[in-house]
Parts: structure tokens; C-alpha cells; sequence
């Protein structure tokens, strides 16, 4: 197993971060590589629900359908994607912090014996691509 974790405080109640942050309309607020976010299956936002999600990275478009694995309002939110033998889940925790929320974020980077190898490589890409999340995030909710 591989990945990073992120933590960050924001001056907001916790309904409105996790909303704001659940919101795939506001995914490029925060996400500035997202060139195109839709939902895929019917019911809104719930575990089992499949979003698409288009982002350039090194130059290249590339699309993902992530799945939600945990939604519940306010406190948590994860979602799970997949390709090649290779699998990431995001899981953002949400906590009242005093008069804001503290949100953690936890990437877990799983493969098959074939990604072992190069996951560490993978990990380190995917921090770099997604390291700053939580920083953008912030900016982007305390703005409004």
C-alpha cells in the first residue's frame, strides 16, 4: 500500500465544505487540470454512484470514472478509481474545528504485482498532481 494524507482547516461550517466540495459543478473551482466533470449514473451523490471525470495531465487529456465508495453527510466522503491492476480511493473526512472544519484527506494507492513495482513511483505522481487539493479547496470555498 502506498499514498499520502493532507489536512487543512476551513472557515466555514461543515455543511457548506462538504457540500461545496461534493459538488462536482464546482470541481474546477478547485481542480484547475478538470476540463469536464459528469455524473454517469442516476440518484445523485451516494455510494454506488460512477462520475466521469476529464483532467490534462503532462500535456494529455485523461478520463477516469470514479466511484463513490462512502458518502455521508457532512462527515465523510470517498471515492474509488481504477485502471490496469492499479486503484486510488480519496477519502476526505470532515470535522468541526472550532467556527470552521477541518478536512482530512487520505489517498490510498493500491496494485496488483505488477503496479508493486512502481507504485511508489505512481504515489509521488499522483501527490504532485494532488498534493495541493485541500489548499485550492480552501481558497476556493473562503472566496465565496
Amino acid at each position: 500500500m502506498a499514498g499520502f494524507k493532507r489536512t487543512i482547516t476551513i472557515a466555514r461550517p461543515i455543511e457548506q465544505v462538504f457540500d461545496f466540495a461534493t459538488d462536482l459543478a464546482n470541481a474546477s473551482k478547485f481542480l484547475p487540470n478538470i476540463t469536464k466533470v459528469e455524473l454517469i449514473t442516476e440518484g445523485g451523490m451516494k455510494p454506488g454512484a460512477k462520475f466521469s471525470e476529464t483532467r490534462v495531465m503532462r500535456g494529455k487529456e485523461h478520463t477516469a470514472v470514479i466511484e463513490v465508495v462512502e458518502h455521508q453527510r457532512p462527515t465523510v466522503h470517498a471515492g474509488r478509481a481504477g485502471m490496469m491492476g492499479m486503484q486510488a480511493t480519496y477519502t476526505f473526512r470532515f470535522t468541526t474545528d472550532g467556527t470552521g472544519t477541518r478536512v482530512d484527506m487520505e489517498a490510498d494507492i493500491r496494485g496488483n504485482f505488477l503496479w508493486w513495482l512502481f507504485l511508489g513511483m505512481m504515489t509521488r505522481m499522483m501527490e504532485k498532481e494532488d498534493g495541493q487539493y485541500l489548499e485550492r479547496l480552501k481558497n476556493a470555498i473562503e472566496a465565496t
